[in-house]
C-alpha cells in the first residue's frame, strides 16, 4: 500500500507583472543579491556559489529586476559578463540599499532589551591576553546571542580601525596621541615603563635605575619601525630630551623577541610592565625607571557617532566590572 503522495517542494514565484519603476518598494532584496553577486563574480555560475543558489533561480531574478527597472543589467554576449552603462550605474545603489538595511536590521537587533548584535574590537597581544578575557566573560554572560570580532594592532593602526569604523573600540595608550580629536574616550590604568636585565647585570644591585644608567647599555625596545612610525616610543619617551643619545640596537613587536635578546646579552629592554605578564622572565630582573616619563596610560577609544550605540554601551558596562590586570594602577578619565 503506497503512502500519500510526497509534497511538492515549494517554489519561489517570480511576479513578472508590469511594475512602475519608480516604484523602489517593489524590488525584492533576493533580487538585489542576485544581481550583485553576478556583477561581483562575472557570471551566472559563479554567483551561485555564493548565493546557494540554482543558476535558474538566479536567472529568475535577474529577468524580474531587469522587467521591474525597464532596463538591461547585464551583456550577455560578453564573456565574462559584465554590467551595461545602466547595471554599473545601478549596482553602487543596490549596494548601499542592501548595506544600510543591514545596518538597520542590526541596529534593530542591538537594543538592550532584545540584544543580539556583533561587537569588533581592538587591542593589543597583552591586553588581549590579561584583561579583554574577563570583560568579554562578563559582557556574555549579560548578553549570551552577543559575538566577538578581536582585530590587533600598533598605536596607529588601532586608531585607524577605530576611525574608518572597523572596530566599534579599541584599547590603545594614550601616547603617542591621536590624529582624530572627535575620538571619545575612557582611560582605565596606568603602568610603569621599566627595565629588564639578565640577574648578573651589575646593574640590578642598585633598586632603580636612572637614564644615565640605561644610556650605558645598547637598549631594545618595542614596537619595531622608524621614530616618525613611533617606533621604541616607550623607550624614547621614558629617556626624554636623552633619546638622541641612546644606543638603539634592536626594536621589536614581541616580547617574546624583547625577552629572548636580553637573555642573550644583546642589552637591557625598555617595555611597559604588563607586557611582562603575557612572558616567562625567568633569569631576568626587573627595575623601575626614574623618570618622570617612565610611564603610559591606557584607555579604551570609541567614535563620537556610535556613543550612543548599544553595543557599545554593553562593552563599556562590562569594562567597568572587570579586573584589572596585574601590575598596573586604576585610573579614571570621568
Amino acid at each position: 500500500m503506497s503512502g500519500p503522495p510526497a509534497e511538492e517542494p515549494a517554489v519561489e514565484i517570480v511576479d513578472l507583472a508590469p511594475r512602475d519603476p519608480r516604484d523602489a518598494m517593489s524590488l525584492q532584496t533576493a533580487w538585489l543579491r542576485s544581481f550583485l553577486a553576478v556583477a561581483d563574480k562575472g557570471g551566472f555560475g559563479a554567483a551561485t556559489l555564493v548565493l546557494h543558489l540554482s543558476q535558474s533561480w538566479v536567472s529568475a531574478h535577474i529577468a524580474a529586476l531587469e522587467h521591474a527597472l525597464g532596463v538591461t543589467l547585464f551583456d550577455r554576449k560578453a564573456r565574462p559578463i559584465c554590467t551595461t552603462e545602466a547595471g554599473e550605474l545601478f549596482r553602487g545603489h543596490a549596494l548601499n540599499a542592501l548595506l544600510e538595511l543591514q545596518r538597520g536590521v542590526e541596529a534593530a537587533r542591538s537594543t538592550l532589551d532584545n540584544f543580539v548584535a556583533h561587537v569588533k574590537i581592538g587591542s593589543y597581544p597583552s591586553v588581549s591576553s590579561t584583561y579583554l578575557p574577563s570583560i568579554l566573560r562578563a559582557l556574555t554572560a549579560k548578553y549570551p546571542g552577543i559575538t566577538i570580532e578581536l582585530h590587533e594592532g600598533t598605536a596607529s593602526t588601532l586608531e585607524e580601525m577605530v576611525v574608518s569604523g572597523a572596530v566599534d573600540l579599541a584599547f590603545r595608550p594614550l601616547l603617542p596621541k591621536i590624529h582624530e580629536t572627535t575620538l571619545c574616550h575612557r582611560t582605565i590604568w596606568r603602568e610603569d615603563i621599566v627595565a629588564v636585565m639578565r640577574e648578573q647585570d651589575l646593574l640590578t644591585r642598585k633598586a632603580s635605575l636612572s637614564v644615565a644608567d640605561i644610556l650605558e647599555r645598547p637598549l631594545i625596545g618595542n614596537p619595531a619601525g622608524s621614530e616618525e612610525e613611533g617606533g621604541g616610543f616607550d623607550l624614547r619617551n621614558t629617556l626624554g630630551e636623552d633619546a638622541a643619545r641612546a644606543d638603539i640596537a634592536y626594536l621589536t613587536d614581541q616580547p617574546a623577541t624583547l625577552v629572548a635578546l636580553v637573555r642573550s646579552a644583546f642589552g637591557i629592554g625598555i617595555i611597559n610592565r604588563l607586557v611582562l605578564e603575557t612572558t616567562s622572565t625567568e633569569g631576568l630582573a626587573t627595575r623601575t625607571i626614574d623618570s618622570p616619563t617612565a610611564h603610559r596610560q591606557v584607555a579604551l577609544f570609541w567614535t563620537r557617532r556610535r556613543s550612543d550605540a548599544a553595543v557599545v554601551k554593553a562593552f563599556l558596562d562590562a569594562q567597568e566590572q572587570a579586573q584589572l590586570p596585574p601590575g598596573v594602577q586604576p585610573i579614571s578619565s570621568r
